[in-house]
């Protein structure tokens, strides 16, 4: 694990799940895949920027490898958009109707 602050460690998180909902989302709308095709999806989004931003910056290993709950919070956003992505489609609809 990394001895990053608190609140970076959060924000870092929080940008995770959200590149990973998006990611989901993104695989469940346009390219209608399965549970697989949307975790392997969000995992890419989610964990591939800061993989490469690591890199970058030459703190290796990334973070993605050394601390396990970027795995966990990309693969729960990946989940929850693949369980609520249809719920969305329809609340979705409702606004563009009115």
């Amino acid at each position: 694990m990394n001895a990053e602050p608190p609140l970076l460690l959060a924000l870092d998180l929080t940008g995770t799940f959200a590149f990973g909902l998006n990611g989901a989302l993104t695989a469940v709308h346009a390219a209608r895949l399965d549970i697989v095709g949307v975790v392997t999806l969000a995992m890419i989004t989610a964990l591939g920027g800061g993989i490469i931003r690591d890199v970058l910056i030459g703190s290796l290993p990334p973070a993605t490898f050394s601390d396990w709950r970027y795995l966990a919070v990309a693969a729960a956003g990946s989940l929850v958009a693949f369980a609520l992505g249809r719920r969305l489609d329809r609340l979705a609809g409702a606004d563009h109707c009115a």
